[in-house]
């Protein structure tokens, strides 16, 4: 949960960057900060995919510890 608020802050603050960068008509900074855009966000999606990192999956998971029966 921790990684993904992480990576979630670091693709905001990437957006304003590029936003800057924009701004700024500086074409390498863009083109550098999107690329690491994509990357984050790729790795946002393969955290999202991954039944252990959904909440879903965190309870099922550990239904067993609460549930004695």
């Amino acid at each position: 949960m921790r990684r993904k608020a992480e990576v979630i802050t670091k693709i905001s603050l990437l957006k304003q960057k590029i936003d800057q960068c924009l701004d700024d008509r500086d074409r390498e900074g863009f083109i550098r900060f999107s690329y690491e855009l994509k990357v984050c966000q790729r790795y946002l999606g393969t955290l999202m995919k991954n039944p252990q990192n959904r909440l879903k999956g965190q309870l099922e998971q550990n239904r067993d510890k609460f549930f004695h029966f």
